[in-house]
């Protein structure tokens, strides 16, 4: 990207929490808070100077299915920030102190996801959705969990999962791209290659109710998903279908539900698809009197889309992913992720042109198929907050099935 005067540099462990047995949970999260923590050659407070006196921002993240360490900063500094996060991804020592204290840092960070509506409901959508499946737990691991996990489980995670051939090291925006290249060559050519890894499975569906009160909130948090392609069944046709749906204020979804009828304070229509798993989910936010004629109105679109789709919204849908697929392209660290994403699910890498052709090719017969087989499934179905009830979460359920 020449055009640019910044880089994002990453690494890319294709390793998440649905690698870890139910007795580690978290360990992947644990993980990476804890590769900060000091190298052979760097205390905490050394790793944070370095990111900072190049003006770099450092972070990392952990999902389902891979964990990622980046640094965003300027084009010059690539070789910097590239030393910085090998040392920290390949050299971290995992300090026993830091250990603890971090872990008091995570259980902190567990109870207030459970104390949130919001989180909350998404933790138990995968549990309705993939039931005791991997998938099905929470990156962040439980307080059980958490608090059991040692230094050595750390250990052997990095040994098992932290392989050359489950690493991805990337570069965007305005730098040297061969010195980039060989630096990384240098750095982790010498990464031991596992070999023994099997290739991952999808997630079996659950499509269960659950249901969760909490005290002081008094609106209904809903969220529901189907099982849908995934990334590597088919790159766009997940993201299309939910932008159509309910992707914009223009959508039918967003429409008829908060625009014509003020059913939901907010209401969305998302993907959440990796290379094997996929979703289709539906969130929003209403007050327990208003869950009948929002459930009523979310089975009429559903059937609705299962029957037509209409050319206007299709072509809405697709513009608004072409333009984000423009757009990630011009933001080095989000089109960083999607090549990687793209890698990881299809084996093949990922061309902007070939992306954009695939999209306008989806025909609004596939669309249509794909509601069509949802609407044969049980929705994962949950509901947090006043009016929260198994009954009201079963009921709802129930209604949504064409």
């Amino acid at each position: 990207m020449p055009h640019l005067a910044s880089a994002s540099v990453a690494i890319f462990i294709r390793a998440g929490s649905r690698d870890e047995s139910a007795d580690q949970a978290g360990v992947s999260h644990f993980l990476e808070h804890m590769a900060f923590k000091g190298t052979h050659t760097r205390t905490v407070q050394a790793l944070n100077f370095a990111a900072e006196s190049l003006g770099a921002d450092m972070n990392a993240y952990t999902d389902k299915d891979a964990t990622c360490y980046h640094l965003e900063g300027l084009g010059g500094h690539v070789p910097q920030m590239l030393a910085l996060l090998a040392d920290i991804v390949l050299q971290s020592t995992f300090p026993a102190d830091e250990l603890e204290r971090e872990r008091e840092v995570i259980l902190q960070e567990c109870t207030e996801y459970e104390e949130d509506p919001q989180h909350l409901a998404f933790q138990l959508l995968d549990q309705a959705l993939w039931g005791t499946h991997a998938m099905g737990r929470p990156i962040i691991g439980t307080p059980e969990t958490i608090a059991a996990l040692t230094r050595e489980d750390i250990v052997n995670h990095v040994r098992r999962h932290y392989v050359g051939d489950r690493i991805v090291v990337a570069a965007a925006g305005r730098f040297d791209t061969d010195a980039f290249l060989a630096q990384a060559q240098a750095l982790f050519g010498g990464v031991p290659i596992a070999g023994a890894h099997s290739a991952p499975q999808p997630p079996g569906h659950l499509g269960s109710a659950k249901a969760r009160r909490l005290p002081g909130v008094s609106q209904t948090y809903i969220d529901l998903a189907w099982t849908v392609p995934s990334r590597g069944e088919h790159p766009y046709l997940a993201d299309l279908a939910a932008t159509l749906f309910g992707g914009g204020m223009s959508a039918p979804l967003v429409d008829a539900v908060r625009e014509r009828l003020g059913l939901a304070y907010s209401v969305s229509a998302t993907s959440d698809i990796g290379d094997v798993h996929g979703a289709l989910v539906v969130d929003a936010i209403t007050s327990p009197d208003k869950l009948p004629a929002f459930t009523g109105e979310l089975a009429r679109l559903l059937d609705a889309h299962a029957q037509a789709v209409a050319e206007s919204d299709l072509s809405r849908a697709k513009n608004q992913l072409l333009v984000s697929l423009v757009r990630s392209a011009e933001r080095p660290m989000r089109f960083l992720q999607r090549c990687v994403e793209h890698q990881w699910a299809t084996g093949q890498p990922f061309d902007s042109d070939a992306a954009a052709q695939a999209i306008q090719s989806i025909s609004a017969q596939e669309v249509r198929q794909l509601f069509q087989a949802m609407l044969v499934q049980p929705a994962a179905t949950v509901l947090v907050g006043a009016g929260a009830t198994l009954k009201n979460a079963r009921a709802m359920q129930a209604a949504l099935r064409g």
